[in-house]
């Protein structure tokens, strides 16, 4: 048994003592209510035989160090596959019913529905899948559990839910060893710079090593030091002083200006992957995030991690090769002090350890107010036409306080921590030297050690705490840079809910040709909310189509379908008998093109604009496609005709101005399946007529598929289509439908009673 959820230790055990093999077992679902609506924890599974259901609570007992299972039983009830031939989901607007069809006790009674078990609307789409493999067994045929791997929402390492069910991610079980492997690994193509940046290092260290031994053990006992074999000879101490830490700093700046080059490259590419991983995604993941968000794994994350390696790394590798060499030394002049100076070092080292754990969940709090800060700052600059529309200045610039008061509290949170953890650490540090200093002057009294050897183990002692200190102030680096490099990786590993072809179909060089069929299509944006239900339609080539229906009804997802920015949820869309899952992006894109009622023009001039979809369109061209939409006039009416700058800090179009230019882009194209949702919605009567005719100019050996809200529009249509709270309820022509009197009618009477008011017939 493998799908959907898996049973307990418990809910095992409670089978068994029924005399249910496990290992027959094919599938299984948890649901969250029994048959009465009672909340608990019910099992429903099944055998080639057998329908099994399984109530109770499931419990978790702890032990020592170990976890028990056990299932308080309370109700158990089994049925044979030919007693409940179907099974089927019953929806309600919060909950479901999971019910199954048992037949009469003869021919003449109908059949019987049973309720098996309740459960929330969440847990609706695997019902639906559980149902519907249930139903194939009874049939005894062929299953295929291919996809289901895919569309799981747990994560199969640590079975918790996927914080994202449309990305394939879970956060608990990325280590943080291994995100920083990953990015140590981006620096394999600089391999040179890196054995460069080494050498330079250790150099560094070793002489800022050497240098304080010039300055006191070498200078007290031979120079200062009447037996000494350099006595008197203090400029050539100084000398030799100032000399190893000059060479000492100047090896540090090299390596540093190395380093940084090398990192501002893998920086570079860094950003390049996680934009290009953004832009694989499909439209699931930017309609779930917030803009705000999304800019800040780009840059402010690149950021954290580029500061981290670029000033953090270096100094870490140098102060490690530091507190190792000045560790051989000091055992080499003192073993009792150096031993004494190790274990206060361990001690603060284990400090730091649980200092820093306790610290990545303040810079994870941090970013996650600041990002959200941010995402109020983006709404609040891009809507401002609204908020000036509706006076709701003072509401912004209070909400947008808000969110910086939860910033300021988790930074002064974090900081706060930071600040006493750094108290502690001086104090310690103090009184470290202090019992180093009453330590070695006793030693010096006994004669263990000269006064020259005290004062450098002295040194040495307050070099050492400056690589301590480093990685005290290293950890709030660390923190923030492994919390930025699990979100940058987050959007790198995540894998499209839309995917390509492996193989894909072969498509004439001339595209696809328009001959659209769906069959069955359902769809969910979420999970127990279908938007569309057993849609099926065939749609002719180089037909004009028209879809008609209330807001909400799912017109422009069936759009989206078609033009696959997401896959239905069941069922099956063909283009020219071609299944739309084998069809290549970049084919597909090719042939449709679609003008959607949400306008987008890019910052840049109106001639690049129209372009967008093929760049190496002549002006010619431009202009054509400009005056099939009927943009032309307007255009040459701007300051720089078709090189007038538009977007940010350029001229501002009306919202009919918009959609026509957005038009041209999708007309310049020359796609042979033309998609309108909605095209005309923000143009006044002429402007949409003259678009109509520009439109049927276009019809030729053209697919047309248009969705529209004034049926006016769609009267020429070849066929329309009214959709109903997800479903095809009537299909036909203008005249068939208005003939009909059935939905379509009621939406026509409906707009002719609203112009007549505004005396319109």
């Amino acid at each position: 048994m493998k799908y959907f959820d898996t049973l307990t230790q418990g809910a095992e055990q409670a089978l068994t003592d029924r005399g249910v093999g496990l290992d027959s077992l094919l599938y299984c679902i948890k649901c969250d209510m029994d048959y009465e609506g009672m909340y608990y924890d019910t099992y429903v599974v099944f055998d080639s035989e057998k329908l099994y259901i399984l109530s109770g609570y499931d419990r978790q007992i702890r032990e020592k160090k170990k976890i028990r299972y056990e299932f308080d039983f309370r109700d158990y009830k089994e049925y044979s596959l030919s007693d409940i031939y179907e099974l089927y989901v019953d929806r309600y607007r919060h909950t479901c019913r999971l019910m199954g069809k048992q037949k009469g006790c003869d021919s003449s009674d109908s059949d019987k529905h049973v309720c098996i078990s309740r459960f929330s609307s969440g847990f609706s789409e695997k019902a639906e899948q559980f149902c519907h493999r249930y139903n194939l067994t009874v049939k005894k045929e062929a299953i295929d559990d291919s996809m289901l791997d895919e569309r799981s929402p747990f994560c199969p390492k640590c079975h918790r839910r996927y914080p994202d069910p449309n990305r394939k991610y879970c956060p608990y079980c990325v280590k943080r060893s291994s995100l920083f492997r990953r990015l140590m690994e981006m620096f394999g193509d600089f391999k040179l710079q890196t054995a460069s940046i080494l050498i330079m290092m250790i150099l560094s260290a070793a002489l800022g090593i050497i240098s304080p031994y010039f300055g006191t053990a070498f200078l007290y006992d031979r120079v200062l030091d009447a037996a000494g074999d350099f006595y008197g000879q203090i400029l050539f101490a100084v000398l030799m002083m100032a000399g190893f830490r000059l060479m000492s700093g100047l090896f540090s700046t090299l390596y540093g200006v190395v380093f940084s080059t090398a990192v501002s490259k893998v920086m570079h590419k860094i950003r390049v992957k996680v934009f290009a991983a953004m832009e694989k995604l499909s439209l699931s993941f930017f309609t779930s995030k917030q803009t705000g968000s999304l800019m800040t794994r780009v840059d402010r994350d690149a950021n954290d991690v580029y500061d981290f390696f670029c000033f953090i790394v270096p100094q870490g590798v140098t102060n490690i090769i530091k507190m190792a060499s000045m560790v051989v030394l000091m055992y080499l002049l003192s073993p009792l002090l150096a031993t004494c100076i190790l274990i206060m070092m361990i001690m603060v080292f284990v400090s730091e350890i649980f200092f820093a754990k306790g610290q990545r969940r303040h810079w994870r709090a941090t970013n996650l107010a600041v990002r959200r800060m941010q995402s109020n700052l983006n709404d609040a600059i891009n809507g401002h036409r609204v908020v000036k529309a509706f006076a709701r200045e003072e509401q912004e610039k209070s909400r947008f306080g808000k969110s910086l008061d939860r910033v300021y509290e988790a930074d002064m949170a974090r900081s706060v921590r930071y600040v006493k953890f750094d108290s502690s650490q001086w104090v310690i540090y103090s009184v470290g030297r202090a019992l180093l200093i009453v330590l070695g002057f006793y030693l010096v009294i006994k004669g263990s050690i000269g006064i020259g050897e005290l004062m450098l183990m002295i040194s040495y002692f307050g070099m050492l705490w400056d690589p301590v200190y480093f990685f005290v102030y290293a950890g709030n680096d660390w923190s923030r840079c492994i919390d930025a490099a699990s979100r940058i990786f987050e959007i790198i590993d995540s894998n499209p809910t839309v995917k390509p072809p492996v193989t894909p179909a072969e498509v004439p060089s001339e595209g696809l040709q328009g001959d659209i069929v769906l069959k069955n299509v359902s769809f969910e944006y979420e999970a127990g909310v279908p938007v569309l239900k057993d849609v099926s339609m065939n749609i002719e080539q180089g037909k004009f189509y028209g879809v008609v229906g209330k807001t909400g009804a799912g017109k422009s997802t069936l759009i989206n379908l078609i033009s696959r920015l997401y896959d239905p949820t069941n069922g099956e869309i063909r283009i020219d008998g071609i299944p739309i899952k084998d069809i290549a992006f970049e084919d597909l894109r090719r042939s449709i093109g679609i003008v959607s009622q949400e306008t987008y023009l890019f910052m840049g001039s109106i001639a690049d604009n129209i372009r967008y979809a093929r760049p190496d369109a002549t002006i010619e061209e431009v202009v054509e496609a400009a005056k099939n939409a009927n943009a032309h006039d307007f255009i040459l009416k701007l300051p720089d005709g078709y090189d007038t700058m538009i977007g940010s800090g350029g001229v501002s179009l009306s919202g009919g101005e918009k959609q026509r230019i957005s038009i041209a882009r999708a007309l310049i194209q020359k796609p042979n399946i033309l998609i309108l949702d909605e095209a005309t919605a923000s143009m006044d009567t002429r402007t949409e007529r003259k678009i109509q005719n520009a439109i049927d100019n276009l019809k030729k050996g053209r697919t047309i598929i248009a969705i529209a809200h004034r049926l006016s529009t769609l009267r020429d249509a070849d066929m329309l289509c009214v959709i109903e709270h997800g479903e095809v309820k009537e299909t036909g022509t203008h005249d068939q439908l208005i003939r009909a009197k059935g939905k379509y009618f009621e939406l026509y009477k409906l707009q002719a009673e609203a112009l007549k008011t505004i005396g319109v017939e």
